[in-house]
């Protein structure tokens, strides 16, 4: 859910988690990506997870930043393995090689920067 404000300088993205979960919800087996905003600056996908799947190694165009707003996650950059959970943020240069791990549900938002 976008909201834009009158004067184009900010634009609601998400009221809580709960309407996360509606967005996006988790599929079973799999992972199920959703654009949640789309702007000059930066973009931002939600992903959600169904327990024990991965998303195998790959890389992105631009440097990202990975947050953690459900369950928990093991986030790999170039082979070393970081845990994270609820509230745990990570930043990924442009084009470095990672990959993310669901052992139980969780949900994440990856925020694309302008390169």
């Amino acid at each position: 859910m976008t909201e834009n404000n009158k004067d184009g300088q900010s634009e609601l993205i998400s009221l809580s988690a709960a309407g996360n979960a509606e967005r996006n919800p988790i599929k079973p087996g799999k992972y199920s990506a959703k654009r949640i905003f789309a702007g000059e600056k930066a973009q931002i996908t939600e992903i959600a997870f169904d327990s024990n799947v991965e998303l195998k190694e790959h890389v992105a165009r631009t440097p990202i930043i990975v947050s953690v707003i459900e369950g928990e996650i093991e986030f790999t950059v170039e082979g070393r393995k970081f845990p994270l959970a609820v509230g745990g943020s990570i930043f990924v240069e442009a084009n470095v090689l990672h990959a993310v791990y669901a052992q139980i549900p969780a949900r994440i938002t990856v925020t694309f920067l302008s390169a």
